[in-house]
């Protein structure tokens, strides 16, 4: 069997986002925020690799939004 990849908890999200707990809870409940995964009895997780999509996706070019 594979090695499953660590699945991150809502609790872990500040430590690589800088966004807090409530951000992630209020952003799953008006969908703008990562993919995540509901297990078992609402247990939510999140996959690092979505994480990493999600935060690129964000990425904004300072100079993208001028007009020359």
């Amino acid at each position: 069997m594979p090695n499953p990849t660590k699945l991150l908890t809502t609790k872990e999200l500040p430590g690589i986002t800088g966004l807090s707990t409530s951000w992630f809870e209020k952003a799953r409940i008006y969908g703008y925020g990562p993919k995540y995964l509901k297990i078992g009895s609402g247990k939510v997780l999140y996959r690092p690799d979505d994480i990493e999509c999600w935060l690129a996706a964000q990425e904004c070019d300072p100079e993208g939004d001028r007009d020359e």
